[in-house]
């Protein structure tokens, strides 16, 4: 991977990579998968519908107590786009489908971004936080088979941050522009850890000012 990276763009799995991207970068433009929670399946499944099935009507409904809207087609969590309009803060299912249209809206800007980053050229170094050590060398190579489907002339490198570091042979089946870091857990952070997150990404991007 080389520091010439036009955008860094992280890929899930929740909050902690969009903070700490956003810290490190000084780039405050928001990308599709910014602040939600989802698998890698959810990922690769948004990439190759061209967003196309996500917050359908009819599919998206409160989650975890209230705290967030599922829309069960994609299995994304939406914690941050919709608002509880009662005072014990539980999101009902009126409030998803009377703000459904505007978060819809919001997306549909969101995906045409996207599409417009894919084709213009720039070098994007995509970031998949593997926050709970559930991927495999099998599910980054299909990740980076949808990233590289977006557009014909689209250049990008893919950084795996994980736990843990993978097994050899895991790490052996990865292509050359994917590559693997750590970044540890800190209970009672959702943050993440600063130092770690500042060495995996020193190298590969270059710093503002």
């Amino acid at each position: 991977m080389t520091p010439d990276h036009g955008h860094c763009v992280g890929l899930g799995h929740h909050c902690e990579s969009t903070h700490q991207i956003r810290r490190i970068t000084a780039d405050p433009r928001a990308h599709y998968f910014d602040w939600l929670d989802l698998p890698l399946p959810a990922v690769v499944e948004a990439l190759g519908t061209g967003f196309r099935d996500i917050l359908g009507p009819g599919r998206c409904e409160p989650f975890d107590d209230g705290s967030c809207v599922l829309d069960r087609g994609s299995d994304i969590r939406f914690y941050h786009e919709f608002r509880a309009e009662a005072g014990d803060g539980r999101l009902t299912q009126a409030d998803v489908d009377r703000q459904l249209p505007s978060v819809r809206d919001k997306f549909l800007h969101l995906a045409e971004r996207w599409r417009t980053m894919t084709a213009s050229g720039a070098r994007v170094l995509y970031v998949h936080h593997d926050a709970f050590d559930q991927a495999g060398a099998d599910d980054l190579r299909r990740l980076h088979t949808a990233l590289g489907q977006q557009d014909a002339g689209h250049r990008f490198d893919l950084l795996w941050l994980r736990r843990t570091p993978p097994s050899p042979e895991e790490a052996a089946l990865l292509p050359d522009s994917v590559a693997w870091d750590t970044v540890p857990h800190v209970p009672g952070h959702w943050q993440g850890d600063d130092a770690a997150w500042d060495r995996a990404l020193a190298s590969r991007l270059h710093r503002p000012g």
